[in-house]
């Protein structure tokens, strides 16, 4: 499911998988009490999370709402952020393999 999201809106998202069970440090420096975790940043900041099984749709609609097109339109009822992240970017104590 996470590769068809990420396939679909490789425009909008970085969609990051972690292995909380490999990056125990991290995972209990950001309050990960269960998976699958969802983690939302904008601009290096994180602005939303929430834990559980949730639909794919369910899961595109927070995307929708969160996320930062890169050509400048914002979805409905999106706040604009301040810069779209960078490709390269990973979020916090993260590190690429």
């Amino acid at each position: 499911m996470l590769e068809r999201l990420a396939s679909a809106n490789g425009e909008k998202v970085r969609i990051v998988k972690v292995d909380a069970n490999a990056n125990r440090a991290w995972a209990a420096n950001h309050q990960i009490r269960g998976v699958p975790a969802f983690l939302f940043y904008r601009g290096g900041s994180l602005v939303h999370q929430f834990t559980g099984a949730y639909p794919e749709e369910e899961i595109q609609r927070r995307i929708d709402q969160y996320a930062v097109v890169v050509d400048g339109d914002q979805p409905a009822g999106a706040e604009p952020a301040i810069k779209p992240m960078p490709n390269e970017w990973l979020p916090p104590g993260v590190t690429r393999e």
